[in-house]
């Protein structure tokens, strides 16, 4: 057996099942990991490796079936007793007593949380430490940085993330693993810093389909019946390039997108492009006007109390966008939104799922910038379920996503999709 961290959670469940490991000795080996790769990747903000050991060491000793897998969580994610700083310098002392949701029913199923794992500040886009594993020089994502980047480093094998416009599914693009932003509302947020809250989604990031599976079970408290059996021959797939295609993509993602879609014509899957470029263009100036409004709302405590301290791409950007908008505005920008979302399902009824670019290439070889949102933003304003896979690689041996996005509470169907998809293409 290799070492226990560069296991999915689902392949040392059935270890530990077969008493051919401990929970102990997989937690262990998490942390043997983050010491060796911690000082480069930089994907924690916090760690607490003894309670680990001590939570892990109490569920071997149990009688009760308890996971035991190891975890991480967003920095933007209240943990009891580990500090959520929010990737800013004035909440570096800010310990909540109380667990966010979804790491109490995570913590209740046995889950273990290692650490918190970097943000961006406040969930925006002035960056953190955090570097890609695959190249340091090159960006992880945001804003869920650090917990993409853990994954992908076999740190842990799931961690929490959250996605206001492409906070998941970049991030995980870039560092070659799966994300996933289920349907809007099917994860509950109480506990965690809201952006948008019409817009925030909470959200997972893993290496294996399965383990997303599991930890959806875990997180809505309910047995998934997963369908197994999908006769994928029937499946409708639309190919949606939008209208940053030709301008904002770079080629190798053009062509590794064309030719996956080629392969599954010659395969005679039902594909077929879909044009949605008005729609889509529409619904990125909605998604700006409102997640600018609802920011200004949801961070008043920051705004007003540490102006000076926040970076100039957080008060220029997202801030600045609701700074001046009246809640008028706001009422008809709702109504903009709901009417675009059904426009948007008018246009894809006939399809069961969406192929699509998760970014516009590999990630940049930068770290002051963590890349642009432009092909996540849509479907965060439509609360449609997405993953992306990775099913890629650039000219510079760096992963490139694929996206898939379902109908709104379609996501057993799409991650039994995305499995088939990983199988039979990556």
């Amino acid at each position: 057996m290799s070492e226990p961290s560069f296991l999915t959670a689902t392949e040392a469940l059935k270890l530990i099942k077969q008493k051919k490991l401990s929970r102990y000795e997989w937690v262990q080996s998490c942390i043997k990991r983050i010491k060796e790769r911690e000082s480069i990747t930089q994907a924690w903000t916090f760690v607490n490796f003894d309670e680990a050991l001590i939570q892990a060491k109490k569920f071997d000793d149990m009688t009760s079936e308890k996971f035991g897998i190891p975890i991480g969580a967003k920095d933007i994610i209240d943990v009891a007793g580990m500090p959520t700083q929010m990737g800013t310098s004035f909440y570096q002392h800010n310990i909540p007593a109380r667990d966010a949701a979804s790491i109490a029913i995570s913590k209740d199923a046995g889950c273990i949380v290692i650490g918190k794992t970097v943000t961006t500040e406040l969930g925006h886009r002035h960056p953190g430490p955090t570097t890609n594993p695959h190249n340091p020089k090159y960006t992880p994502g945001g804003s869920s940085s650090g917990s993409a980047a853990s994954v992908a480093d076999f740190m842990v094998p799931i961690t929490f993330g959250t996605q206001t416009t492409g906070s998941i599914i970049r991030p995980a693009a870039y560092c070659g693993v799966i994300g996933y932003k289920p349907t809007y509302g099917d994860f509950d947020k109480s506990g965690i810093l809201p952006n948008s809250p019409s817009l925030d989604t909470l959200g997972l990031i893993a290496r294996s389909i399965e383990d997303l599976q599991l930890m959806r079970s875990i997180v809505i408290e309910e047995i998934i019946n997963s369908e197994k059996n999908i006769d994928v021959k029937k499946i409708k797939f639309a190919f949606v390039r939008t209208p940053h295609w030709e301008d904002q993509t770079d080629e190798c993602t053009k062509n590794e997108l064309e030719k996956f879609f080629e392969s599954l014509k010659k395969l005679n899957f039902d594909i077929h492009e879909q044009n949605l470029d008005e729609l889509i263009i529409e619904a990125s100036e909605i998604h700006t006007k409102i997640s600018g409004f609802e920011f200004k709302r949801s961070i008043s405590a920051e705004r007003i109390n540490h102006f000076s301290k926040l970076s100039e791409i957080l008060r220029n950007g997202r801030l600045s966008d609701g700074i001046n908008m009246s809640l008028l505005t706001y009422r008809k920008l709702q109504k903009q939104s709901e009417y675009n979302k059904l426009r948007i399902e008018e246009k894809l009824k006939q399809y069961d799922c969406i192929i699509t670019p998760s970014a516009p290439g590999e990630a940049l070889n930068a770290l002051d910038y963590t890349g642009s949102p432009i092909f996540n933003t849509t479907w965060t304003l439509a609360g449609m379920p997405a993953i992306t896979l990775p099913l890629f690689k650039s000219k510079n041996n760096l992963p490139i996503g694929c996206q898939i996005i379902s109908h709104r509470n379609n996501d057993e169907f799409l991650l039994e999709l995305g499995k088939f998809l990983l199988n039979e293409f990556s």
